[in-house]
């Protein structure tokens, strides 16, 4: 009997877990249909019926469901019947608000889904295996902002909280920004600062290619080189006066050649800023369920996970780089490093 209540325990468990699969695949297929973008604006079952040929008792239940993942939420009763729209949060997803956008986050999610699959394979079947090509674009996708109104509001008050960074950029840099992805930060900044000259480093073509075609949308192309090369490559020395490094896309084996680079290619009294991604104290002793599937995430492809201010700065040191300095920011901590001038 214990046996029986035991496995009936862990049914019970899975088929929780499972209604996150089912809901995604459901906010999927209406995304597809069509159904979240008419539901933008309010919108009745029969509206939606007669718009897509089903009946209105399938859109109801169907409705019912995204009701209770506040996906939706009841119309303010003008329309005639039953009234549904967007909530807030769904409605900024589905207008792609700053670069994020409903397709580009299931595709992440999809991602993520076959990358766990990958943690148990024995490590010498896949020695260091990453993620490259459309994959790669995937995830660049996911993490980068687009130049809106929004997005500069964001990364302008991650400026404010920096003024000896945010001052070399309004003199025109130039910037040196390594692991560029799509260029959101990089791109925003561009358009918050219109004498800024910058050079973005990308070794994947796809995303870097992404990434160019999003300088020539936001008219800042003229004034940025984006690169498509290993950052170790580099061979600038004293060239730039200001440096983000996009650290928690970098590998082990890499980091400590690519701050080498980094460090040579700024001018004497260059700054180098980082950000902490995942907060220390949400990996460590008592792990989330996120935590612990980001870490897989992350560490099957041999990243630090989780490395804190004071360990990045650590590392900054460990380069050459002193006088490290930790800010709070709207989009976390922020460790600003400094190249010394002689």
């Amino acid at each position: 009997m214990e046996s029986v209540q035991a496995a009936m325990a862990a049914r019970s468990a899975v088929r929780s877990w499972a209604e996150g699969l089912e809901l995604i695949e459901l906010v999927r297929a209406t995304h597809r249909a069509g159904w979240l973008k008419q539901l933008r604006g309010e919108t009745t079952a029969a509206e939606l019926a007669a718009a897509h040929g089903t009946s209105v008792k399938q859109v109801s239940e169907v409705l019912a469901v995204l009701s209770s993942a506040n996906v939706v939420r009841p119309g303010d009763g003008s329309s005639s019947g039953d009234s549904f729209r967007l909530s807030p949060e769904f409605d900024a997803l589905v207008a792609g608000a700053a670069g994020v956008e409903m397709t580009v986050v299931l595709d992440a999610v999809e991602l993520a889904r076959s990358q766990v699959a990958r943690a148990v394979r024995p490590t010498d079947q896949e020695p260091g295996a990453g993620i490259e090509g459309a994959q790669a674009l995937v995830l660049a996708r996911d993490w980068g902002l687009r130049p809106t109104p929004a997005a500069r509001q964001l990364i302008g008050m991650l400026y404010e909280a920096l003024p000896e960074f945010r001052a070399r950029l309004e003199s025109g840099g130039p910037l040196l920004d390594v692991g560029t992805g799509v260029g959101g930060a990089l791109i925003t900044g561009l358009t918050l600062f219109e004498g800024l000259r910058a050079v973005g480093v990308e070794s994947v073509p796809e995303v870097a290619a992404e990434c160019r075609r999003r300088t020539e949308a936001a008219g800042v192309a003229d004034r940025v080189d984006i690169r498509t090369t290993d950052a170790r490559a580099l061979s600038d020395e004293s060239a730039f006066s200001a440096c983000f490094w996009a650290q928690p896309f970098f590998s082990e084996d890499v980091r400590a050649d690519t701050l080498t680079v980094i460090f040579r290619a700024l001018r004497p009294d260059g700054l180098l800023l980082v950000q902490e991604l995942f907060p220390p104290g949400s990996t460590q002793d008592e792990p989330t369920l996120r935590a612990g599937l980001d870490r897989l995430f992350f560490t099957q492809r041999h990243i630090p996970f989780g490395l804190s201010a004071e360990e990045l700065a650590a590392e900054g040191h460990a380069a050459g780089f002193r006088d490290a300095r930790v800010t709070d920011s709207a989009l976390g901590k922020l460790v600003l490093m400094r190249k010394p001038d002689c």
